[in-house]
């Protein structure tokens, strides 16, 4: 749940924010087949039994919103991850449930990302084998790597030390992305300050208790490799990690964490990301969701 005002529909497989329950029946997605069953939109990705979808609702008064619908279907569970559903293990739960609820942390925890709409849910012998997610667009949101070829030298520097900032309050909040690329925070820029960030693309994130130092190496690598997909050199990977861990001169544990860093890095430019696709190329854009 993301608190405030929701609303359960069709016997309990779809819950919708009581702000967009009368826009959804205003399309005919007011139970969980029709949404996704929904056959409109322009499909951003697209994998056996997950795919996204941006889609346009017409408003009763008058002009559209664009969301972003998520769906999985049962081809994308295989039989061990069925298993582990039905056992209730933790690291196999619905991905559809699990952004729902870390959109709801990160936004209780003063981070931005995209406003939820509606989650549906069924399940088959005890575990969840069909879902969906819809999210409002993040509006005039810029995947950070497409801003990043907008800026100048010193624009560039001051980007990657607002990124710095950024991650500091990230991980210093206990929050782990796991997918921590450029490509999912979204840059919007604001007339009156400088550019606000968006965290996207949530079903991984977690609040780990243990294993901390883990979790934020393989963060801090992946998106130490999308911004050297875009040139950041090693210099500007450290200018960052100094502003990160605000040092000024490098400690025996600092050294001792970039080497691990460094070394995930290197990983990934030698087989790329293991668990999703990589957006972070050029004239390759995120869905932003």
């Amino acid at each position: 749940m993301t608190g405030g005002d929701t609303q359960i529909l069709d016997d309990g497989r779809l819950v919708v924010c009581g702000e967009f329950v009368e826009l959804l029946r205003a399309n005919g997605l007011d139970t969980f087949e029709k949404i996704m069953a929904h056959a409109g939109g322009a499909t951003m990705r697209s994998v056996p039994g997950r795919s996204t979808v941006r889609i346009e609702l017409h408003r009763p008064e008058g002009g559209a919103l664009v969301a972003f619908l998520k769906r999985y279907g049962p081809e994308y569970l295989s039989f061990g991850l069925r298993l582990l559903r039905f056992l209730r293990w933790p690291g196999a739960r619905d991905e559809a449930r699990h952004e729902w609820n870390a959109i709801a942390q990160l936004r209780a925890a003063g981070f931005g990302t995209a406003t939820p709409m509606a989650i549906g849910q069924q399940s088959t012998c005890g575990a969840v084998t069909r879902s969906f997610l819809l999210t409002a667009e993040i509006a005039g949101g810029i995947a950070a790597h497409d801003h990043l070829r907008t800026l100048d030298a010193r624009r560039r520097r001051e980007f990657a030390l607002s990124i710095a900032e950024l991650t500091r309050r990230f991980h210093g909040a206990g929050f782990a992305h796991k997918d921590y690329y450029l490509s999912h925070i979204l840059v919007v820029k604001s007339a009156t300050g400088g550019p606000a960030h968006f965290f996207i693309d949530l079903q991984r994130l977690i609040r780990p208790r243990l294993f901390r130092e883990r979790w934020r190496v393989k963060d801090l690598a992946a998106l130490g490799y999308s911004a050297q997909c875009f040139g950041a050199t090693r210099a500007d990977l450290l200018r960052f990690y100094r502003a990160c861990f605000g040092r000024k001169r490098l400690a025996a544990d600092d050294r001792r964490l970039i080497r691990k860093i460094m070394a995930r890095i290197n990983a990934l430019h030698r087989r790329g990301p293991r668990y999703d696709v990589i957006w972070d190329q050029p004239g390759v854009h995120p869905p932003n969701v």
